[in-house]
Formats: C-alpha cells, structure tokens, sequence
C-alpha cells in the first residue's frame, strides 16, 4: 500500500512540475482555468485503479471513482470543449446521468449483489434520461405543462422498485 502511495505521488509531482516548467518557458499550453478538471479526473483514476489492485475490493470506492472521473470529463466539455458554464443550467441531467452509471458501476464492483446500488443507479438513469427529455423538449413542446399531470409515474416506479428489491432480496432472517 505504501508503494502505491509513493508511486501516485511521484507521478504527480512530475506531472505538475512538467506543467509549471511549460509554463516558466512561455509554451502554448492551457492555463490552469482550463485543465482544472484533470484532479478529479485523477483522483477517480488513482480510486479505480487502486480498487482493482486491492485484494478487498471497496464497491463506494468505485462510485466515488466513475462520479469523479465523468464528472471531470463534463468539465473538460465546458473548459475545453464546445460547452460553457451558462450551458450547465440546459445539461444538468447529465449529473443525474452520471450518479446512475456510479451506482451501476458500483453494483457491479460489488458482485452484482448490492441491489441498493442497481435500483438507485436504473432510478437515477431513468430520472436523468426522463430530465433531458423535458429539458430539450424531445417529447414535444409543451412536455414540461404536461410533465406535472405524470406524478403517478413516481408511484409506479418506487411501488416497481420496491417490488423487484422485496422478490431479489435474500431472506435473512426466519419469517413470522
């Protein structure tokens, strides 16, 4: 575990201090407003990777690493990229999106026996999905008058969620 620890460091230092060097000799690199995004970016990476090479696989651990990583990426689309902060109020499903695909990856760090990490994860996809839906109105133009007349849909989904986690659960206990 140390060795880890020493190796991630070292690789940073270099990475900063290859950057700063740039810097010091005027080279056309972006500044530090637009690579921002790289530390959580790296931090996700150094959480995956370490979770792979641990022998007790930590599944939060993954979560946090796939949040932090996409979430970097989508920052990259706004520094870098064609996106702009402004843009973030019509992209904000993304986010939702992104907390889906971490719990899945969860759930599947997890031995595909965390069913709280699967059923959040399908819920925040489907919210997500549901949100860019109403945000680009590709259900029409008038979905968001007619998106507060769908509430029972949230009926459904809980009463579907709690039914598939009640039929997958394991019995811990003795019944009554």
């Amino acid at each position: 575990m140390r060795d880890r620890r020493t190796v991630l460091l070292a690789l940073a230092l270099i990475v900063l201090g290859g950057y700063l060097l740039l810097t010091e000799l005027n080279a056309e690199i972006p500044g530090w407003s637009q690579i921002w995004p790289v530390l959580p970016v790296a931090a996700g990476l150094a959480l995956l990777i370490g979770t792979l090479v641990d022998a007790e696989r930590n599944p939060d651990q993954v979560f946090i690493g796939t949040a932090a990583v996409l979430v970097g990426l989508v920052f990259f689309f706004v520094t870098l990229g064609p996106l702009d902060y402004p843009d973030l109020e019509t992209w904000w499903p993304v986010f939702v999106v992104i907390a889906g695909v971490a719990f899945l990856a969860q759930w599947a760090a997890a031995g595909l026996r965390r069913w709280d990490a699967l059923f959040l994860g399908l819920i925040a996809l489907v919210v997500g999905v549901a949100a860019f839906a109403v945000t680009f109105e590709l259900l029409g133009p008038n979905t968001r008058e007619a998106l507060p007349r769908l509430w029972p849909v949230i009926l459904i989904l809980v009463g579907l969620v709690a039914l598939l986690r009640g039929l997958l659960s394991r019995r811990t206990g003795p019944s009554t």
